[in-house]
């Protein structure tokens, strides 16, 4: 998003010689705005699934805590802290809106997280409150 602000703020100032593009003006403005909406597009996607993934999750079994990290849109780090059994599964047909929001409840916010980063299932059914600690 940022490269395109920056090239169409140097096409509208005129840095960019206007005989080096090779499209009229028409073109370039279609292009210039069609290249903002899309990549503000692309943006706000990414944002909604960053911030709801949960890219580490740790479980300490002394303290009986998992500890799952999280990164904000500017890849701050933000830590997560539950009990075993907090987690729950949202209820319903999966949809398209299930992949924006993500697929479990923590702290009454949804998030992703992938199974497949649990080397035991016995941490991931613990998590779930499936088994007791």
């Amino acid at each position: 998003m940022a490269g395109v602000l920056v090239q169409a703020t140097l096409l509208i100032t005129g840095y960019i010689s206007q005989d080096t593009v090779e499209f009229s003006e028409r073109e370039r403005n279609i292009f210039m705005s069609l290249a903002v909406v899309l990549s503000m597009v692309f943006y706000l996607l990414s944002y909604a699934l960053l911030s709801r993934t949960i890219i580490y999750i740790y479980y300490s079994e002394p303290a009986r805590r998992f500890l799952g990290i999280r990164y904000s849109w500017c890849m701050a780090r933000k830590n997560i802290e539950f009990k075993p059994g907090e987690v729950q599964l949202v209820q319903g047909p999966k949809n398209m809106w299930q992949v924006f929001r993500g697929g479990y409840i923590i702290n009454k916010q949804r998030y992703h997280i992938l199974t497949s980063d649990f080397t035991s299932p016995r941490h991931y059914n613990l998590m779930l409150g499936f088994l007791h600690p």
